[in-house]
């Protein structure tokens, strides 16, 4: 009888790690088709969602379509966060985290003057995007009063 037992838990042991597999790519799956996962979120749908989304080439590639980096764009809830729906692709890029995606803007001409860098890199402090004050703000930190620029995108209309 203990042989038949050791043989069932070695059965069991020995299929639980297929079983742990299949179970995952059955909860991805079902993500995946309730649209709860970043590949099914389908294309960025303007220059914001692409800088939020650290996606350079779509930044570039919508750049030169015309899309305006300092315009506010609408951006999808589940791309920045539910209560952060409008922004302009700059303060998307600072969002981004990654200052790879604020020196492709600065290259392409987006950030034309010291007070917009300044602004962005108060937006970059208030969220503790350090690589991207870093880039915006070499050397020093900037002189900023915390939260105020995070406040201001806060109060943009949500529609």
């Amino acid at each position: 009888m203990s042989g038949r037992r050791s043989a069932w838990g070695l059965g069991v042991a020995a299929s639980a790690p297929p079983v742990a597999v299949t179970l995952a790519l059955l909860v991805f799956a079902a993500r995946e088709l309730a649209g709860d996962t970043p590949s099914s979120w389908g294309a960025m749908q303007n220059v914001a969602e692409a800088a939020a989304m650290g996606q350079s080439s779509e930044i570039l590639r919508l750049l030169r379509e015309g899309q305006d980096p300092r315009r506010v764009w609408p951006v999808r809830p589940e791309i920045i966060s539910s209560t952060i729906t409008r922004v302009t692709a700059l303060e998307a890029a600072v969002w981004s985290r990654r200052g790879q995606e604020m020196e492709l803007f600065d290259r392409e001409g987006a950030i034309p003057d010291a007070a917009l860098r300044h602004e962005l890199a108060c937006l970059a402090a208030d969220i503790a995007a350090q690589e991207v004050v870093a880039y915006l703000s070499p050397g020093k930190a900037p002189e900023c009063e915390a939260g105020a620029t995070m406040a201001r995108v806060l109060a943009r209309p949500r529609s």
